[in-house]
């Protein structure tokens, strides 16, 4: 079994591609960028419609797609949604036709837990809840979602979908990386007694877990939602962080009342959300369906990662 994993030089293909190649796995990897000519890589630049993956696709059975457009802080395209679908919608139905077409039994498409949407009150996401994408990105992982299951559910190629929770890992950009940066600066963060739930979850689960999916048929042409048992408040996010930093939390209690109005004035009230609203996820069918047991638990995944950031700086 030949397996290709797309945005091989990215934060999640990359663990992958490594771990599959550690197991002794046949597998191979795409990137964007050049790359040395004896590496288990294939440049195919740009991704969008007119890619042509046929090359990579070559003997392989299982497709595990992690490259996308991801969230950027200061996005200069002019339109966003536009280029968000280039990428993540229409790239990956590009990829799938081909991968059908090169005789591709499995296709695994990473998308994300933002398709349920920004947060939860009371009840946990589910894989029966209804999508709320909130982001443009979001909007172009469920349009991706839709696109594969109405082309190719009932061909011979199985889909299977994980929307996994915000990663947290060795090099995880986006929001971890921006929490790390706040508690290394040691600068006060007002979170303490928070009591929200922030669904979240490990690197190396995330990629143990696209292996299960990979070794088990019962993964096929379903979708799974991915997140650790555990889901950490804002303010144990912190401390766990700073933990793995060996420094002291600098956690103290501010009216959240006053911070949300101060941020909707400032037009970031997705900010609060994401501090101090809940986003809880009950993944449990991705350990009953296929029997699979998480590897790491977030917390020893927080610290890890921290003690990891600090040393690489």
């Amino acid at each position: 079994m030949k397996i290709l994993v797309t945005g091989a030089t990215g934060f999640v293909g990359s663990q992958l591609l490594k771990e599959l190649i550690t197991k002794q796995y046949d597998a191979v990897g795409t990137s964007r960028r050049s790359i040395p000519a004896e590496s288990d890589l294939v440049n195919i630049g740009d991704i969008s419609e007119q890619t042509d993956w046929s090359i990579a696709l070559v003997g392989c059975d299982v497709v595990v797609h992690t490259a996308g457009r991801a969230h950027m802080m200061n996005d200069q395209a002019d339109d966003k949604l536009a280029e968000f679908r280039r990428v993540n919608r229409d790239a990956t139905l590009k990829l799938a036709r081909d991968a059908q077409a090169a005789g591709v039994k499995h296709f695994i498409f990473i998308s994300s837990i933002g398709v349920n949407g920004n947060t939860t009150t009371n009840v946990a996401f589910t894989e029966t809840s209804t999508p709320k994408p909130t982001s443009d990105y979001a909007v172009s992982k469920l349009e991706a979602e839709l696109a594969l299951c109405n082309e190719f559910r009932n061909t011979s190629m199985a889909i299977t979908i994980i929307r996994p929770a915000l990663i947290c890992g060795e090099n995880a950009p986006g929001n971890i990386r921006r929490l790390l940066k706040l508690v290394e600066s040691g600068i006060p963060l007002p979170f303490k007694g928070i009591k929200n739930k922030r669904g979240m979850v490990s690197l190396n689960n995330v990629v143990s877990f696209i292996i299960a999916c990979i070794d088990n048929p019962l993964s096929k042409n379903e979708l799974f939602l991915l997140a650790d048992v555990d889901k950490p408040t804002t303010e144990e996010i912190i401390r766990s962080f700073a933990e793995g930093m060996n420094k002291p939390a600098r956690v103290v209690w501010f009216p959240s009342s006053v911070l949300k109005v101060g941020l909707k004035v400032i037009k970031k009230e997705n900010i609060y959300e994401q501090l101090f609203g809940s986003l809880d996820i009950d993944a449990s069918k991705a350990s009953n369906l296929l029997n699979w047991v998480p590897p790491v638990n977030i917390y020893e995944s927080m610290k890890q990662t921290a003690a990891y950031y600090k040393g690489a700086k």
